[in-house]
């Protein structure tokens, strides 16, 4: 920044400044991902705890200003408080009651008990509001699906629409969750989402764009279209995002991704959904574990609506790709040529590091002239 812009921008005001130290504390313990949010005076991040969380600044604030002694080390326990992990209950019995699920972005590296659920998307176990961790198993003295199973239950029990609920038309059901009941995984529950095709009219769709909001409508091509387009504004503007796909019921009844063959309405705006949430869980993994190996993932849309992702490999590089449509072949000196995955598979040039959710592949190291070859011939223009 120039000295004319420094001595020109507007001055920070004083909640602001408070606010940036609190951000500066947060990365210097290693918390990259976290945004200040004015309206709410808070800063919204993912605190180690397997979900975003927020950090209130308006008590800390005023006790900041009324505190005469070194502010600096108030900032310190302030931060430091506010990521303590949370107490753990001891055991299965005293959990049991307070046990429900939660639907969070696919992930693995975490301290928190989790299963996969859906395309992208894990199912954890909350007593209340507390992630269960990993050790809850063995200090309880029951396995995993145990707990999941339990976790099951006391959700279905309690698992009834809220006041708030209401219909638009005759076919599209709005359900906000006001009172932090994680309701959106209820689509998880056996026979839930099918128990709501009377009441939409139809077969339902479900979209889950905030852990904040379940919308429900009835499989009607235009409608469903619609409502992809209102699910992808909200995906892009909530402080907690989850998903902009669609989900439905199969002819047995589980919980599937709504996947429209080409020639419905939705097909575009479907594979868009698709690949922004890949995209979207792919560099939050990026950007939460910092490994420089990780490679970036690209979302590209064409004119005529359809879209792809693009990863590049530096050869000669270490580098983890994410599963794309397509891979950016970088040799030096050489102008980017792009294949597609499946050509990268075929000619046996990655391997699956089963340490990383979502998945990773390492590209290796040392390609042979053959095998470069190989790719050259056949690569495609995006």
């Amino acid at each position: 920044m120039g000295i004319l812009e420094r001595l020109t921008r507007p001055a920070r005001s004083p909640r602001e400044r408070f606010a940036d130290q609190v951000l500066a504390e947060l990365r210097r313990l290693g918390v990259r991902d976290a945004e200040f949010r004015p309206t709410q005076f808070a800063i919204v991040c993912e605190c180690g705890q397997d979900a975003y969380s927020w950090l209130f600044l308006a008590k800390a604030f005023s006790q900041y200003q009324r505190r005469p002694g070194d502010r600096k080390r108030f900032v310190r326990d302030f931060v430091a408080s506010s990521l303590a992990p949370p107490a753990q209950p001891s055991t299965f019995e005293e959990a049991l009651p307070r046990l429900r699920l939660a639907l969070r972005h696919a992930a693995r590296g975490t301290r928190t008990l989790r299963r996969p659920a859906l395309p992208h998307l894990d199912e954890v176990v909350l007593v209340e509001d507390i992630p269960v961790d990993l050790d809850s198993p063995a200090r309880w003295g029951v396995s995993a699906e145990q707990i999941f199973a339990a976790a099951h239950e006391h959700t279905l029990a309690r698992a009834e629409l809220p006041a708030s609920a209401a219909l638009f038309g005759p076919s599209v059901l709005h359900v906000p969750d006001h009172s932090g009941d994680h309701l959106v995984s209820w689509v998880l529950l056996e026979g839930w989402l099918a128990d709501l095709d009377e009441q939409v009219g139809g077969r339902a769709v479900a979209f889950l764009p905030s852990t904040l909001m379940l919308l429900v409508c009835a499989d009607e091509p235009r409608l469903v279209e619609q409502l992809f387009d209102l699910a992808a504004d909200e995906y892009a503007r909530t402080p907690v995002p989850l998903s902009p796909m669609a989900y439905t019921t199969d002819d047995e009844g589980r919980v599937v991704p709504f996947d429209p063959s080409p020639g419905h309405p939705a097909f575009h705006a479907a594979a868009k959904a698709r690949r922004r949430l890949a995209t979207d869980v792919a560099e939050h993994q990026r950007r939460t574990l910092a490994d420089p190996r990780l490679s970036d993932c690209t979302l590209t849309a064409r004119p005529d609506g359809s879209t792809f992702t693009t990863a590049v490999w530096a050869v000669g590089t270490p580098t983890l790709l994410p599963v794309v449509d397509f891979v950016g072949v970088a040799l030096p000196g050489e102008r980017v040529f792009y294949v597609p995955w499946a050509l990268m598979i075929e000619a046996d040039l990655l391997i699956e590091e089963i340490d990383f959710r979502p998945a990773r592949f390492t590209a290796v190291d040392r390609p042979s002239p053959a095998s470069l070859g190989y790719l050259r011939e056949r690569a495609v223009h995006l």
